[in-house]
């Protein structure tokens, strides 16, 4: 079953995400969507997201930049 995880600042809950997985995340791509953002002057907490996901041992696979 494929899950979906949806947050407005993914940094600050990077392990609750690893929780919500309920399996190892190493080695799995997740697709990250950083579309509101796009309109967005300041934009550093998208980088920080896609960070923490790599920390975690995830492929990053953004769908729209």
């Amino acid at each position: 079953m494929k899950k979906i995880f949806l947050t407005s600042s993914f940094v600050d809950v990077a392990d609750l995400f690893v929780e919500f997985a309920e399996e190892k995340c190493a080695g799995k791509t997740v697709t990250f969507i950083p579309t509101a953002s796009l309109v967005e002057d300041v934009t550093f907490y998208v980088d920080a997201g896609k960070k923490a996901l790599e920390e975690r041992g995830l492929i990053v696979d953004e769908l729209e930049s």
